[in-house]
Formats: structure tokens, C-alpha cells, sequence
């Protein structure tokens, strides 16, 4: 930890945080190369080391390098350019890998989507960047393939989970799963697409590392999806600062539970691991059901994950016998957490005989991934965690752009390397997310609520995106925040899950209604309605006092595992 020194009162110039660093980690520049190049030099004097293990299928670091090479060889052989948006819509497995570094390495960029958006969505994020080259999930192809005339794409390669794995499990994949008809012009399978881009050479371009080489996309919960332009230098930023700052060995095993569209598992569970020498276990259908069961087979060391992910562990039963010293990090961004979870958590790993504690992160795809973590000695309960080194963090009114003090509830915004280039062919938008301030720097303004304390830990009070307009009882027009209103339902014992919507109303504009789930479902519904009501009747206004509570079995989630507002907002203006 470097030496503190005397606080001016605000953030962006004190930079408390930075106390938990090394001075190393302060002072050292960024890496400026490229993503490939980044991974090709902390790795190539290890060639034996095993970079993926998929379903028991080993990999070393020399054959993902053949296997880069070889993409990046057909890529050229069906003509893609330096600079081309190729879309790679595909699962875990490791030729999503090798695709995004192989048009790395020749200069091109990956457009990473969903590998089951659907017909529409897939179309529609062909469409955007113009891709004449797309490589898909054979899940996928049923839904694409009778509209493929109608987008941009020239030809799709298809790939299956079952391309690279054992013997014994590809044929069981195969006599499960019936392999599309391929017609070998417009749609061609991987293996031929592999094999036909023998004997072309391949040179690595040197390219700026400025320039874009990701295209991510926003979940689509506030609107409609964006692509996230994202350069060499913004992705490497994110992955130098966390290894800069986090305990990494090599051959350590990492267990990636979440799909590679997302930058959260893509830049933090697969591309940093990797530019280490961790090795990847990769689950193409992860089931959190099957926690117990990853645990005992892979013994991960690492795990980035989501909360419902991980308190999935809590009700694993193979968890309550299992020795989880192996586990040396596990942590949790995407959402909120409730305090209580956390703390259920950590007895269970303390329990378990891991020396970890849960950690936190926050960050946006318009950030590239994480923009703070829980290092060790900044990991309070509720917090988020500090920025990371590289990165600026002020808490802001967000009425005047003018700075808060510590303590101080506002917008939080950050600046710094990894920032996104901005929104793809969307620049109004990225004007409206991105401002320049009076301190000469670019601010990205999260939307989200919060405050600082004075050693730099960040912590979410709440959103300024789910803000709804409602009437309180005097007539006059206010503003209604669900966020607050379910830490209040939460706070009630029997509760699991809540999420509050405005519904539509001629009266009141809107009036707030809560979705929960219950711990116990065989709960008296009517004792805990009373209770949660009176809870919020003590410490909300009356307007924000739910007018309805409906339980369910589960709330609906968006694919990155949030749970999904706009959905139960749709359902509460049908009933």
C-alpha cells in the first residue's frame, strides 16, 4: 500500500483508493499492443502449460495457438479484410476463443452476440455493422436460416459444442443433438471452414491499439441494445490493472460460468485468465444448479460469477461436505447482492475452509467490464469495492455536474483508459452518456446512485435510470424510487427476491407494485403482505408505499442474469 496523504474532500483529486496499491501498479504504464499480442507474450515460453480444459478435453498453450493460426488462416482464405466486423455469435467453447483472437491477430474485429438473441435480434446485429462474415451456434441455425437473404451476412460458419470435445462425449453430443443440413456455399461447418484455410499464411498486423477490435453490446434494459466499440488499449487496461493487482498464478484453474458476449466473462473470466496462464474450464450450457457438481469436478481456484449464480450455493447440498480451501477468489458483479447473502456467503465459505471472502465489482459494458473490486482490506459488507488503479471515480449532483464531498449521495462517474470508444454508429447516445467536465477529462455517468468514503470505497444506494413520476397524495407530482422501496421490502425475513414497477394510472401517473418471492413457499401470503406493508408505511412516504404485492415462484431475467424491470413492467400494465 503506498502512504496516505491529507484528503482535499474530493474523490477525483484525492484519489484515496490508491493507498491500496503498490507503487509499481501506480507508476507503470499500460501495455500498448494488442489483444492477441498481450496474450502471445506471457505465454509463449510456456507451450506445455494448459490454457483450456473443455469438459476434459485439454488444450495447451501451444495447440490455442495453432488453433489461433488456423482460424486466422480461413478467415483470410474466404477473404476477411483488416478492419472487418466478423459476428461471432457462440457459446462458451473454445473456437469462440480462437475466433476472437484470430481476427485479433489479422487486424479485424469481433462483433460478439448472443448465440440465441433469436431471428430478429441476430438479424438486427448482422445488419448494424454490416457483417458479410458470420460464425454461429448450431443451436442457432433453425432460427436463421430461412432469413439469412435478408441481412448483410454472405456466409456463416457453424459451429457445435461438440467440435472440440472428447471422443466419448462428442458422439453422445451427436447422437442427442441432429447436426443441421449444411449446403456448404452460404452455411459451412467449422471443421471445414478450419480445414480449408490450410496453407494460407498468416502475419499479424500491427495495428493502433487505439482503434476498435471488440464490439460488445448493453443489455438492451434500458432501451434498445447498442454496440460497444472497444480498443486493444481499453480491454488490456482492464486486464493489466486486475493482474497488476490480484493474485494469479499459473496454472491455476478458472472456472467460467457465464458466456463470452458478455465483457464482464469475456474480458474477466477468459481473456485475463488466459494472459496469465490460468487455465479455463469452459461449460458451453452451464446449469447453477450443478454448483455442487463444478466444484467437486474442476476444483476451480477462481470464479467471476452473479449473485444468483452464487447463491445457488447456498442450496447446493454436495456444498455442506465439500472442502472449499481450493477456492482462492470468488466473486460476484452484475448486480446488487443483499447484505445478508453476503453474509451467508462468507460463513459458508469460512465454513467450507476457504480463506476467501466474497468479492465485489461494478462496472458496465461501457466501461469494457469491472471499474472497481474488493481488493483485500477494502472489502467492506455493501460496498462495491475502490476503482481500479488506473481509473478516476467522483461522485457528482447530477443537477449541476458539480463534485461531492465523501459521504456525499450522487451520480457516480468514472474516467480513465477504459472507457469505451463509444456507441457504434450512435454517437447522440454516447454524447448523452459520456460528458466532457469542467476538469478536462471524459466522465461516463453510470446512472447509478451512491457516495464514497474517505478510504475510496464506492457504495450503490441506488438508480437514477428506474426513477418513476408518480402523485402523492397533496396532488403534487414527485419522484418514486423502487430501489429504495425494495431494500425495505428485503429487510423483511421471509424474502428472497422483489423488484418494484411503476404501473400506469390515470390518477396517480403511476403507482408502485412489488413482485417477491418468498423464501418458503409454503408461507402464509397474507400474514407476510401485512408485514411488508407495515415496514414500508414506517420508513417510506406514504406514495411509496406498495398499492400491490404479487408473489411469484421467480422473477424474469435478462441474459446477463439481472432481474428484468422492463419485463414485470410490461406484465403489471396487462393485469
Amino acid at each position: 500500500m503506498s502512504q496516505e496523504k491529507e484528503l482535499t474532500g474530493y474523490p477525483s483529486i484525492d484519489k484515496p483508493w490508491l493507498k491500496y496499491y503498490s507503487k509499481e501498479a501506480i507508476d507503470a504504464p499500460l501495455s500498448e499492443c494488442t489483444i492477441y499480442e498481450y496474450l502471445y507474450e506471457n505465454n509463449k515460453d510456456y507451450p506445455s502449460d494448459i490454457a483450456i480444459n473443455y469438459l476434459g478435453r485439454k488444450i495447451s498453450y501451444k495447440e490455442l495457438f495453432e488453433n489461433i493460426d488456423k482460424t486466422a488462416a480461413a478467415f483470410l482464405k474466404i477473404g476477411v479484410k483488416e478492419k472487418e466486423i466478423v459476428t461471432v455469435a457462440l457459446p462458451s467453447i473454445p473456437e469462440a476463443l480462437y475466433c476472437i483472437y484470430a481476427l485479433n491477430k489479422i487486424g479485424a474485429v469481433s462483433n460478439m452476440v448472443h448465440p440465441l438473441a433469436g431471428r430478429e435480434e441476430t438479424l438486427f446485429y448482422f445488419n448494424e455493422v454490416q457483417s458479410r462474415i458470420a460464425v454461429i451456434f448450431d443451436g442457432a441455425y433453425a432460427a436463421i436460416a430461412d432469413d439469412i437473404g435478408n441481412s448483410s451476412v454472405e456466409k456463416v460458419i457453424v459451429a457445435s459444442p461438440s467440435d472440440s470435445l472428447p471422443v466419448a462425449l462428442r458422439v453422445a453430443y451427436k447422437l442427442k443433438v441432429k447436426a443441421p443440413f449444411l449446403d456448404g456455399n452460404v452455411f459451412q461447418s467449422w471443421k471445414t471452414f478450419f480445414r480449408e484455410g490450410k496453407n494460407t499464411p498468416v502475419k499479424a498486423v500491427k495495428k493502433d491499439c487505439h482503434e476498435m477490435a471488440i464490439i460488445s453490446h448493453t443489455g438492451g434494459t434500458t432501451g434498445e441494445p447498442k454496440g460497444v466499440m472497444c480498443s486493444d488499449k481499453s480491454v488490456n487496461a482492464i486486464i493489466w490493472s486486475l493482474l497488476k493487482s490480484t493474485q494469479h498464478e499459473r496454472q491455476q484453474r478458472f472456472l467460467v460460468q457465464l458466456p463470452p458476449f458478455i465483457n464482464y466473462s469475456l474480458v474477466n473470466s477468459m481473456l485475463e485468465p488466459l494472459s496469465c496462464g490460468v487455465t479455463l474450464y469452459l461449460i458451453p450450457d452451464y446449469k447453477p444448479a450443478k454448483i455442487g457438481y463444478y466444484l467437486k469436478k474442476c476444483r476451480p481456484n477462481h470464479i467471476n460469477s452473479i449473485p444468483p449464480y452464487v447463491e445457488a450455493m447456498l442450496k447446493a447440498p454436495e456444498i455442506k461436505t465439500l472442502d472449499l480451501s481450493f477456492l482462492i477468489n470468488l466473486s460476484v458483479g452484475g448486480d446488487g447482492m443483499s447484505k445478508e447473502s453476503e453474509t451467508l456467503i462468507n460463513t459458508l465459505l469460512a465454513e467450507r475452509g476457504s480463506k476467501t471472502r466474497l468479492a465485489k465489482g461494478y462496472g458496465m459494458t461501457e466501461l469494457i467490464s469491472c471499474a472497481t473490486f474488493t481488493y483485500e482490506g477494502s472489502n467492506a459488507v455493501g460496498c462495491i469495492g475502490i476503482p481500479l488503479v488506473k481509473i478516476n471515480c467522483k461522485i457528482i449532483d447530477s443537477d449541476t455536474n458539480q463534485e461531492l464531498s465523501y459521504g456525499e449521495s450522487g451520480e457516480i462517474c468514472f474516467a480513465g483508459e477504459t472507457l469505451m470508444l463509444g456507441y457504434y454508429h450512435n454517437p447522440k447516445a454516447t454524447e448523452d452518456l459520456i460528458k466532457l467536465h469542467q476538469d478536462g477529462l471524459k466522465w461516463l455517468h453510470t446512472g447509478d446512485l451512491g457516495y464514497m468514503n474517505e478510504n475510496g470505497q464506492v457504495f450503490v444506494t441506488g438508480r437514477i435510470k428506474r426513477i418513476i413520476l408518480t402523485k402523492g397524495r397533496d396532488g403534487q407530482v414527485t419522484k418514486l424510487f423502487p430501489d429504495r422501496i425494495e431494500k425495505d421490502i428485503y429487510s423483511h425475513p421471509a424474502v428472497e427476491l422483489c423488484c418494484v414497477v411503476g404501473v400506469p394510472d390515470q390518477m396517480r401517473i403511476n403507482y408502485p407494485k412489488a413482485f417477491v418471492v418468498v423464501k418458503d413457499k409454503g408461507t402464509d401470503k397474507n400474514s407476510i403482505t401485512e408485514e411488508i406493508l407495515q415496514i414500508c408505511r414506517e420508513n417510506l412516504p406514504g406514495y411509496m408505499v406498495p398499492d400491490e404485492i404479487e408473489y411469484r415462484d421467480d422473477l424474469p431475467r435478462t441474459p446477463r442474469g439481472k432481474i428484468d424491470y422492463r419485463a414485470l413492467e410490461e406484465t403489471a400494465k396487462e393485469t
